[in-house]
């Protein structure tokens, strides 16, 4: 079984400095997974700043078999038992470019992950900010609580500095 959550996190201005920015850092990176029992589930979460940090679930699935990719995260259940993780950065995910990574972490069945991305975002209505966070967890059994009140046993981050 496979769980992933996705956790956006997007702010303009406003709360990129302090004081506020002491806010949008206090926002949970992970909530308890609504559903476990399918070979795979992926949860979304969004949270915005012009609606108060409010997280809201913008999309739930379930299936029979892990896709390849979950947005830029790549996913790959190895022979040897591991499931294996890249990062793989987008235009999509804001600027500035970086090197992804196929290979991020290789994670063994009863072990979950996290791994992080952010970026920048400029239209015609200015800039925005976002940081995206991939919890991942992996085994014959997932605890709905599996991403709250510990650390995950392997992080891998591709964030770079925004400013």
């Amino acid at each position: 079984m496979i769980a992933v959550q996705i956790v956006e996190i997007r702010w303009t201005k406003a709360t990129r400095g302090a004081p506020r920015a002491t806010e949008r850092a206090l926002l949970p990176r992970a909530f308890a997974l609504l559903q476990t029992g399918s070979a795979y589930c992926c949860q979304h979460y969004l949270m915005r700043e012009d609606d108060g940090f409010a997280a809201v679930l913008t999309k739930e699935k379930r299936a029979e078999h892990a896709p390849r990719k979950e947005r830029s995260l790549l996913l790959r259940e190895h022979d040897d038992g591991l499931l294996v993780l890249g990062l793989r950065w987008d235009a999509a995910e804001g600027q500035p470019r970086r090197s992804g990574s196929n290979i991020a972490i290789r994670l063994a069945p009863g072990h979950s992950a996290r791994l992080v991305l952010n970026g920048r975002h400029t239209s015609s209505h200015g800039q925005e900010y976002s940081e995206v966070i991939y919890n991942v967890a992996y085994g014959d059994t997932i605890a709905r609580e599996r991403f709250l009140g510990c650390e995950p046993d392997q992080q891998f981050s591709l964030a770079a500095h925004l400013f």
